[in-house]
């Protein structure tokens, strides 16, 4: 999730300068405030002596020895007790290292630092500390409407908890129009709108109010019935909302409007894997290339961001293929679920599910399978005889 911290950098080289604003444009940082400074160790002694410090400092010297010491003499001076320093330089020791850290530095990097290492550092320092268990978020959104991202979605969320055993929290976030209880046949007491509406009072007990079980290991947070039941709800209502779901369930599946508000943006930022659905075909195409231009240098390849055809065959004539979508954004479709039209709508009458395996499902079943093992960021787990689920835990 997004980490909310003021930093303060100060480079010697220009090559670090280039790291430290690749750092700043960090997913994960784009709720902190990070400023950058030139001329080092000395440039952050000169700074701090007029102005307040950071939650964390990172400094680069180039200084070795007895000057490297006295530079840190001088910043030592300008810096509180309770300052975070991550200290960059050139010396590969590891005597030197051990002095720093017992001299009160947070942590000494050496040679050409990285983004993702000084990332790394950053969550380790500040993350929750339960962050490690805290489940994979799966945000889909159509490239269009009407390309079926949403039961993709569905069919994903109940591939990953038939695979894997393990519990899976499918939210609908389409607040106007969502459709994930429609398509099983659910009939909420609660919905998504009222966890929002109240995000200082979330906990595990108050979630489970507004969760309906599907199944074993799946469950649903519907959208409202009705145009009327919500109001916009700020940024930080989200987040609280995916936040307390992935420490509820191994994987949160998120089923976005298509619409290009803020808080959609946000939300596509911080999830672990994007599934962005299109139809091929030139207008797809288009807005596709959008959404990949938009969002994929900000979430990395430690984030995918990945692209999905369905309805293939559905108008041969008029389709483009996988290579045109290369072309134009070299971008690989993960999956390619053909049209069946038949399967589909028999489902949907049924209130059923394509991936509980029903005759006709034909390619379509096995192609939302494979995809739920891409967006797992697993290998295929062995079925577990365990009948234990953590939504059942505190009832």
């Amino acid at each position: 999730m997004f980490l909310r911290l003021s930093i303060l950098a100060f480079y010697a080289k220009a090559e670090t300068e280039a790291t430290l604003r690749t750092l700043q444009q960090d997913r994960r940082l784009m709720r902190s405030r990070v400023v950058i400074h030139p001329d080092g160790i000395q440039g952050a002694a000169r700074y701090l002596a007029d102005n307040q410090s950071a939650q964390l400092m990172i400094v680069e010297t180039t200084e070795t020895g007895d000057d490297l010491f006295k530079a840190l003499d001088s910043l030592a001076e300008a810096c509180g007790p309770e300052d975070r320093v991550i200290l960059i330089g050139p010396e590969n020791d590891i005597s030197l290292y051990k002095r720093l850290l017992d001299m009160g530095l947070e942590e000494y990097l050496h040679g050409a630092v990285t983004a993702e290492q000084l990332m790394a550092q950053i969550e380790r320092m500040f993350s929750d500390e339960n962050a490690a268990a805290m489940g994979r978020i799966i945000g889909f959104i159509g490239a269009r409407g009407g390309v079926g991202s949403s039961s993709i979605a569905v069919n994903t969320a109940h591939n990953l908890a038939r695979q894997y055993d393990e519990d899976v929290l499918l939210i609908d976030l389409d607040l106007a129009f969502g459709t994930a209880a429609l398509a099983l046949n659910l009939n909420p007491m609660e919905n998504v709108a009222a966890a929002l509406d109240q995000p200082d009072r979330l906990d595990e007990v108050l979630m489970e109010r507004f969760m309906t079980r599907v199944e074993d290991h799946f469950s649903v947070v519907a959208a409202p019935a009705d145009l009327n039941g919500f109001q916009e709800p700020s940024l930080e209502s989200f987040e609280a909302l995916i936040r307390l779901g992935s420490r509820m369930a191994s994987f949160v599946v998120l089923d976005l409007p298509h619409q290009w508000a803020r808080w959609v943006h946000d939300v596509l930022l911080v999830a672990n894997d994007v599934v962005v659905t299109a139809y091929p075909d030139l207008a797809n195409l288009r807005d596709a290339k959008h959404f990949f231009e938009s969002l994929a240098p900000r979430r990395g390849i430690q984030a995918p961001t990945r692209l999905v055809f369905n309805c293939v065959g559905r108008s041969k004539r008029t389709e483009l293929s996988a290579k045109d979508f290369e072309g134009a954004m070299n971008v690989v479709p993960s999956a390619a679920i053909p049209y069946n039209p038949g399967a589909f709508g028999t489902v949907l009458l049924d209130g059923e599910l394509l991936s509980k395996g029903r005759k006709g499902g034909g390619g379509v079943g096995r192609e939302l399978s494979s995809l739920a093992r891409l967006v797992s960021g697993r290998q295929p787990a062995t079925k577990s005889k365990s009948p234990f689920s953590l939504f059942r835990r505190s009832k």
